[in-house]
C-alpha cells in the first residue's frame, strides 16, 4: 500500500500574522465604533447644519481646495526625517489616517503612535521610530514657536499674547523621565532592557541619524513641510470667514490658528473636540470678526480641517491594513 503523505508542519510565521491580523481587523472595529459614538454624543448636526447652510459655496470650495495643504505639508515633514526610502504616498496616506485615530484619542497621540507603528513596519527599530517622530514634532514646535514670534511682533501685539507654557504638562512629562531615570538606576533587568532595545538600536543607527539631522536638503524640506501646514490652515481659514463675507488682516489669523491650535493641543479631549472650536472662536473675536460669522467661521474651519477628514482617514487606514503597512 502506498504511504499517506505527512501534511506539512503548520507555519507558525503564518499563524501568528493571522492572528495578528485578526487583531487588526477587531481593533479597527472598535476604533470605528468609539469614533460614530463620539460623532453622535458631541456634535449638534443640526445646530451646525443651521449655521453652515448659507455657507457661499465657491469659497467652501476654495477652503476644501486649501485643506489638502496640511495634509501634503506634513507628509513631507515628516518624510524629511524618515530613514531609508519612504514612498511619499503611502506617508500622505498615513497622514490622512490620523485625522481617523485623532478622534478617539486626546493630544494626537493616537496619530504619533501611528507614525511610529508605520516606521517599524518599515523595519526600523521602534527607539529609532520615536526619536524620528520627535523630531518630527520637535521641528514642529521650533518652526510654530519661531513663526508665531514673528507674527506677533508684525501685528503689533504684546508677546503675552501668545499661547502659556502649560507647564502642569511639562511637570508631568519631566516626573515621568525622572521616574525612569531612577528605575533603570536601580534595577539591573530594566537596565539592560534599556540597552538592548534603545541603546544598541541608536548606536546601529546613529551614523543616518546623524546624516538625517546635519542634511540642509532634509531640514529645508521640514521647515517647507511645517510652514505648508501653517500657510494652509491660514488659508483654509482666510476662505472660512469670506464664506460668511468676513475677512481679517492675514497675520492675525495666522495668530489665531497657531494659537488655537497650541490651546486646543493641551486639552485632554479626543480630536480636541469643543476645545478647538472654542479657541477659534474667542481668536476671531479678539480680532474684531463679528460674534454670529466667528462662529460659523470657527466651525467651517473645523468642518473642512477635520470633521470631513475623519471618514477619509478611516478609509487611508482601512487601505494601509490591507497593505500591510500600519
Amino acid at each position: 500500500m502506498p504511504e499517506e503523505p505527512v501534511p506539512a508542519p503548520a507555519d507558525p510565521d503564518a499563524r501568528q500574522r493571522g492572528r495578528g491580523a485578526l487583531i487588526g481587523r477587531v481593533v479597527l472595529g472598535v476604533a470605528s465604533v468609539v469614533a460614530v459614538y463620539l460623532l453622535v454624543q458631541r456634535v449638534d448636526f443640526a445646530d451646525l447644519w443651521q449655521r453652515l447652510r448659507d455657507t457661499d459655496p465657491v469659497w467652501l470650495s476654495v477652503a476644501l481646495l486649501f485643506s489638502i495643504l496640511p495634509v501634503v505639508g506634513s507628509a513631507a515633514g515628516f518624510l524629511a526625517f524618515s530613514p531609508g526610502r519612504i514612498p511619499f504616498g503611502q506617508i500622505t496616506l498615513v497622514q490622512l489616517a490620523t485625522s481617523f485615530v485623532n478622534l478617539i484619542t486626546p493630544a494626537s497621540a493616537g496619530g504619533l503612535a501611528l507614525n511610529v507603528r508605520y516606521l517599524t513596519r518599515k523595519d526600523v527599530p521602534v527607539a529609532v521610530a520615536v526619536a524620528v517622530v520627535g523630531l518630527v514634532q520637535t521641528m514642529s514646535v521650533l518652526v510654530t514657536a519661531v513663526a508665531i514670534t514673528l507674527l506677533l511682533a508684525l501685528s503689533g501685539r504684546n508677546m503675552s499674547d501668545a499661547p502659556h507654557v502649560p507647564w502642569l504638562a511639562v511637570a508631568i512629562v519631566a516626573g515621568v523621565v525622572l521616574a525612569a531615570a531612577l528605575l533603570l538606576r536601580f534595577w539591573p533587568w530594566g537596565r539592560a532592557l534599556f540597552v538592548k532595545h534603545v541603546v544598541q538600536p541608536f548606536r546601529e543607527a546613529g551614523p543616518e541619524l546623524r546624516h538625517i539631522v546635519t542634511s540642509k536638503k532634509r531640514l529645508a524640506l521640514a521647515v517647507v513641510g511645517h510652514l505648508a501646514v501653517t500657510l494652509g490652515f491660514v488659508a483654509v481659514l482666510a476662505a472660512s470667514l469670506a464664506a460668511f463675507d468676513q475677512s481679517a488682516p492675514l497675520i492675525l489669523m495666522a495668530v489665531v490658528v497657531i494659537g488655537g491650535s497650541a490651546i486646543a493641543g493641551t486639552v485632554p479631549v479626543p480630536g480636541g473636540i469643543g476645545a478647538a472650536e472654542t479657541a477659534l472662536f474667542l481668536g476671531l473675536t479678539a480680532i474684531q470678526v463679528d460674534e454670529s460669522a466667528a462662529l460659523s467661521a470657527a466651525l467651517l474651519f473645523r468642518v473642512v480641517t477635520f470633521w470631513i477628514r475623519v471618514p477619509i482617514g478611516w478609509v487611508a487606514l482601512v487601505v494601509l491594513r490591507r497593505q500591510n503597512a500600519v
